[in-house]
């Protein structure tokens, strides 16, 4: 992975203007986000429905115009080109959308779907059919494939046909809208051992958005958590996973399945109590202050800056007055800490029973 950034965020703000009971208001769908991507890298972007992270990914590529802010791709800052200019820019930027079905014209063959973003590139016939052929292959679909229409497929094979239609032009960066929130579970697995293999393979980074942290784990190399427009947590993934700061972090990484029952005895879920604030009109101080076990008057009277604290590494950030691991070290939420104990625990219970 390079140590240079292909993408770099800084401020990010979309508002939308809305009228609601006769009256103006705006929606503040995404507010003062800002964040690296590496080359090669994959930054996962994790939230409830409605924090905002699927509108941050169509600011990125400009499907949505932002409201203000920094979006610089290989050093170049796309809000400021022009229409034409982002039409060649985007041979370098493409979308997977979370519903195949919907994002698939019903009525082209997987050959024109593959086709049409070649041609719409000028690319020459016999370019078009060699790189056609190419793709299918890349994403583990079969010749006969090239004749049918979306319909015919399985939501998993829509999905591959949407990642290769993706890939068509040879970008460098993916952004990936829950590319597998619509999918059963094995077929989820597939998916994603599937983008692992094509990031290796071609180079890619991805901006992966999902509302599960438990998708993204074996793709992610960074984490940004998303909470009402705003990210609370941003860091390695190895550090997020094993030590969550920010209360909402946690509360997500408390709903993880575990398939151990040994570990999942040990755990304590947080289930958040009231409902999701009006992005039209989010609290006052910590917007997540309103759910928070932890929070204080100071959370309500300032917002929490997003810094590196009490002891974080340097690229570990949290929005937070009160951050931290569990004051014991026992985190019911550290899924990596507790499964370590289980399979110590089973180790020591197999010597016992062997010397016994």
């Amino acid at each position: 992975m390079d140590d240079q950034p292909i993408l770099r965020v800084r401020s990010l703000v979309k508002e939308f203007r809305i009228r609601e009971r006769g009256r103006s208001a705006v929606v503040h769908a995404v507010s003062d986000v800002s964040f690296d991507l590496q080359t090669g890298g994959t930054l996962a972007i994790v939230g409830e429905s409605g924090c905002g992270k699927s509108t941050t990914g169509r600011c990125i590529l400009r499907l949505i115009e932002p409201t203000s802010g920094e979006v610089q791709f290989r050093g170049v800052d796309l809000l400021g080109l022009n229409r034409s200019e982002m039409r060649r820019a985007r041979r370098n930027l493409q979308i997977v959308f979370q519903d195949p079905q919907a994002s698939l014209h019903p009525r082209l063959t997987v050959r024109r779907l593959l086709a049409e973003p070649l041609e719409v590139q000028g690319e020459p016939a016999s370019v078009v059919t060699e790189r056609v052929d190419e793709l299918l292959r890349l994403v583990q679909l079969r010749p006969e494939h090239l004749d049918r229409y979306p319909h015919e497929f399985s939501g998993g094979q829509r999905q591959r046909v949407g990642i290769a239609r993706a890939l068509a032009i040879s970008p460098a960066l993916l952004v990936l809208d829950e590319p597998v929130s619509a999918l059963d579970v094995s077929i989820q697995a597939e998916i994603m051992r599937l983008l692992v293999d094509l990031r290796e393979r071609l180079g890619l980074s991805f901006v992966f958005i999902a509302h599960d942290l438990a998708v993204v784990r074996q793709l992610a190399d960074r984490v940004a958590v998303m909470y009402l427009g705003k990210i609370v947590e941003i860091g390695d993934a190895d550090e997020i996973y094993r030590h969550p700061q920010h209360p909402y972090t946690k509360a997500l990484l408390s709903a993880v399945p575990v398939p151990d029952p040994s570990v999942e005895q040990h755990r304590r879920r947080i289930v958040l109590s009231g409902e999701l604030p009006s992005p039209i009109d989010p609290p006052s101080g910590c917007r997540f202050r309103t759910r928070c076990w932890r929070a204080e008057a100071v959370c309500a009277e300032t917002e929490p800056p997003l810094v590196a604290r009490n002891g974080s590494t340097a690229t570990h950030h949290i929005a937070c007055h009160f951050p931290g691991d569990d004051p014991l070290g026992n985190d019911p939420t550290n899924i990596d800490a507790l499964a370590d104990d289980a399979i110590a625990n089973d180790e020591f219970r197999a010597e016992l029973s062997a010397e016994g």
